[in-house]
């Protein structure tokens, strides 16, 4: 059982997002389908759980055929990765951009893993992942981030580099011919569980030729490693942030995040001294009091945003909280404002 819910920032999917917009599929409906219905491109670094990316992928794999992992990378695909688009293409070569990455992973994803390995004339890029995963979708997600390393090599000074050699997880069904067209010769089965790409020094070092050289290697201290602390706690926290955008919150939502049983779930935040209830009420607060406070929409719609039943609710819920009405919230804010403006 994981200490923590796995957990990507919602950035991942952006390429995938936008090859089915632009190519009119429905996206909110499969969003939805994957419960991830409160995803926005709007929002690129909002932790979203993994297994649910996972199946987003894998419901594109059946429904595009099983080369969309490739199909979706575009030449603005990098820069679509959020802070980590930002961080490798602010680097000078290849290398530099593959060691910023392996180092801000963990702020990235909990359960992604990338490692780089010395062998003559280049080094091996290592991708993969601390969860057992089934063979159709160590072939999705490995062939979309060959395909950005790919990329990555492309754009340099010496136009049209490619990787000496990429060995991914053959596709159950297909294997791998349908991505030959891709890879050519280079490609390879992989007989791991992750995707390796041999890299030659010259291609390494290469000046690139996009991104904002220059930008500094560490990562922002507001960008937080995922794991936080490391507790259940903090993951489920974040995921019903997330699942609150898309109401309603539920314990069933949860725990098929996790990949447990309701069961299981209460009993691992028990241990933790909490429980689903006193979650989903801490995460409806935070949200409930800073709409209140800003003024952001009627009583109303800030009861249905967040999965109230009725209004009412709401208030008996900001009574308990507060010890007074919501009303009383707003014409606060609204005298504190006006000081100020005094």
């Amino acid at each position: 059982m994981a200490n923590t819910i796995p957990l990507i920032r919602s950035a991942a999917l952006i390429p995938m997002i936008r090859w089915l917009r632009v190519n009119g599929r429905p996206v909110r409906e499969r969003l939805r389908a994957a419960d991830l219905g409160y995803l926005s491109e709007g929002a690129p670094e909002r932790p979203v759980p993994l297994l649910s990316a996972f199946d987003f992928f894998r419901s594109a794999g059946a429904l595009e055929g099983p080369d969309i992992g490739t199909r979706v990378v575009a030449p603005n695909s990098l820069a679509d990765l959020g802070n980590l688009g930002r961080l490798i293409l602010g680097a000078g070569t290849p290398r530099e951009a593959l060691q910023r990455a392996a180092g801000a992973l963990p702020r990235y994803c909990t359960h992604e893993l990338l490692s780089l390995h010395r062998i003559p004339g280049g080094i091996c890029v290592r991708a993969g992942w601390s969860l057992i995963l089934d063979d159709a979708t160590m072939h999705l997600t490995q062939q979309f981030t060959a395909r950005l390393i790919q990329a990555l090599c492309a754009a340099t000074e010496r136009h049209g580099a490619a990787p000496r050699s990429v060995r991914i997880r053959p596709h159950p069904v297909f294997g791998l011919e349908h991505l030959r067209p891709l890879f050519g010769s280079t490609l390879g089965a992989a007989t791991e569980a992750t995707l390796d790409i041999d890299l030659d020094d010259d291609v390494l070092d290469a000046r690139l030729l996009v991104g904002e050289p220059g930008i500094a290697a560490t990562p922002s201290q507001y960008w937080a490693i995922l794991k936080g602390d490391g507790s259940f706690r903090h993951s489920a926290r974040l995921v019903l942030e997330a699942m609150a955008e898309d109401p309603p919150i539920s314990i069933e939502r949860l725990a098929r995040s996790a990949d447990m049983s309701n069961r299981s779930l209460q009993r691992v935040l028990t241990s933790e001294g909490t429980s689903f209830r006193r979650l989903s009420d801490e995460v409806r607060r935070a949200m409930a009091m800073g709409a209140l406070r800003a003024d952001r929409g009627t009583l109303s719609s800030v009861a249905a945003d967040l999965g109230y039943t009725a209004q009412s609710s709401l208030s008996r819920a900001v009574r308990r909280w507060t010890g007074a009405p919501p009303k009383a919230l707003t014409r606060r804010t609204a005298v504190q404002v006006g000081e100020g403006l005094e």
